[in-house]
């Protein structure tokens, strides 16, 4: 082999190998989505967010719809509302949260 073409493969080795890690470290990091009925997703989302001590008194509305959860209603402080986000975030089978959480009572 020439210098070149020993240069050549060298290159086309790295690109696969490039491209491989990318490939296995995309796919890693995706998250794993539960396929879960909308009403189970709706009162466990519900649940976690009553259980949550920081919610005391709060009144948020939940909705699901195609696993695309819906937050609804108003809140003491922006602490809250993130915290529901982030509740109905962490609840297995929800595809994406839309947060409409005012602040404010």
């Amino acid at each position: 082999m020439t210098t070149e073409s020993t240069y050549r493969a060298m290159r086309i080795a790295m690109g696969l190998a490039v491209a491989t890690v990318t490939a296995t470290v995309g796919c890693a990091t995706k998250p794993v989505v539960i396929a879960r009925d909308d009403s189970a997703i709706t009162q466990d989302v519900q649940a976690r967010i009553q259980a949550d001590p920081g919610s005391t008194g709060s009144k948020i509305g939940v909705d699901t719809k195609a696993g695309v959860v819906s937050l609804s209603g108003a809140v003491a402080s922006d602490t809250v509302r993130d915290s529901a986000e982030r509740i109905a975030r962490d609840t297995p089978g929800v595809r994406s949260v839309d947060n409409n959480v005012r602040f404010g009572n």
